[in-house]
């Protein structure tokens, strides 16, 4: 955590603090940013001033739990010395900045309750989400991240293609292979590939791909037959500490191009013009002027909408990706969430679009770095058709 640089952005902002109030580790963004070590179970907060040094003030109970904090450490014993403290160290404060989402209309952001934020505005001080400060200090991803990132798409790539190679060579041989097997082979994949993953991949067949978070389970997966349109999607990291997430979805037809619906074709062909519409959205402006999350997200879901399935594209576009699958930075969403997080430098996330119908689904997820180079597609190539296996 650079004190400095975050004062430096707090003043540019015009902002007088940061406040990061956290209970029982419910502040996720506080423990990210502090790496606060075992377990914590007292109020704590933790103010960054715009000029001077940081306070932590701290349960007298979990006092060592904050030993290696940047700045000053003051115990309490009680809620009433506990405000006492609160209000001394926030006199003459008129604009803070703390982990609230107004009109929670970004939850992952909106982390601190709203007694906590009564108690501070009784000290006349105003509140604004610190969104983009957690977005600027805790999503951007260093060089070291990057390059793990890099390593980690290339090597899903090869792993899908080595899947779509196990699906035909099972069915070639007349042996029986279901979602299951397809998802345990992944992970077998991942492990000679030295890498990790937070949850089990998904293959999805035919109404299943209509699932967007289906799971194969060993007791209920579905038989891959001849015929079956098939969805796959992997996430995984390098087992490294800067590894990063790469995550991907591709789709494929077990069969030939020639017996493949034209209705296959078409579906596809939307949702991968939809993830094109995105990426052309962010080339164009990103550079010119602010960006948000939800803007891309409105470019990509137009794209579906006009060719009329927008009710079947039920999920926002994409997510950030970090050391986590799901990271803290701006999620490519005005669905699900209003996300207004201005894209950075270092950002990276995934595009998702997706037409899911109760007989079959569709979607095409790339990741997306914001380079210093500009935007960059980092899992190529690009699907831009269903994988015909035979």
């Amino acid at each position: 955590m650079d004190i400095q640089k975050i004062q430096q952005y707090l003043v540019e902002h015009r902002l007088d603090g940061w406040l990061m109030a956290d209970f029982h580790a419910r502040n996720n963004v506080a423990v990210d940013m502090l790496r606060l070590p075992g377990m914590i179970t007292r109020r704590s907060f933790y103010f960054i001033p715009s000029m001077g040094e940081p306070i932590a003030l701290v349960n007298i109970i979990e006092k060592s739990k904050f030993e290696g904090v940047p700045g000053k450490v003051i115990p309490y014993q009680g809620y009433l010395q506990l405000e006492s403290e609160l209000e001394r160290i926030l006199q003459g404060c008129n604009r803070i900045a703390m982990e609230y989402s107004s009109m929670g209309r970004l939850p992952y952001i909106g982390l601190v309750d709203y007694g906590t934020l009564e108690l501070v505005k009784s000290f006349d001080v105003d509140i604004v989400s610190s969104a983009d400060i957690v977005a600027n200090f805790l999503a951007r991803l260093s060089p070291e991240q990057i390059a793990a990132h890099r390593i980690a798409a290339n090597n899903v790539i090869e792993i899908k293609d080595s899947a779509f190679g196990f699906i035909k060579e099972q069915l070639t041989a007349g042996k029986t292979i279901t979602e299951y097997d397809v998802a345990r082979f992944v992970l077998d994949q991942f492990e000679k590939y030295d890498m990790e993953t937070h949850d089990s991949p998904i293959c999805g067949v035919n109404g299943n791909a209509g699932n967007p978070h289906y799971e194969p389970k060993a007791e209920k997966s579905a038989v891959i037959n001849k015929g079956d349109l098939i969805l796959l999607d992997l996430w995984g990291k390098l087992k490294h500490p800067d590894g990063v997430y790469a995550d991907i979805t591709w789709m494929a037809y077990a069969g030939t191009a020639d017996e493949m619906p034209a209705q296959y074709r078409s579906l596809f062909g939307i949702v991968a013009e939809a993830r094109d519409a995105a990426v052309a959205y962010l080339r164009e402006h990103i550079g010119n002027r602010p960006v948000f999350g939800a803007d891309v997200d409105d470019a990509c879901r137009k794209v579906i909408a006009d060719a009329g399935y927008g009710e079947y594209f039920t999920h926002r576009t994409g997510h950030s990706i970090t050391g986590e699958g799901h990271g803290p930075g701006p999620n490519i969403d005005n669905l699900e969430t209003e996300d207004t997080r201005k894209l950075q430098k270092g950002h990276l996330f995934s595009i998702e679009p997706g037409i899911y119908m109760a007989d079959v689904g569709f979607r095409t997820e790339i990741n997306v770095l914001i380079g210093h180079d500009g935007v960059e597609i980092t899992t190529l190539p690009l699907q831009t058709e269903i994988v015909a296996l035979f």
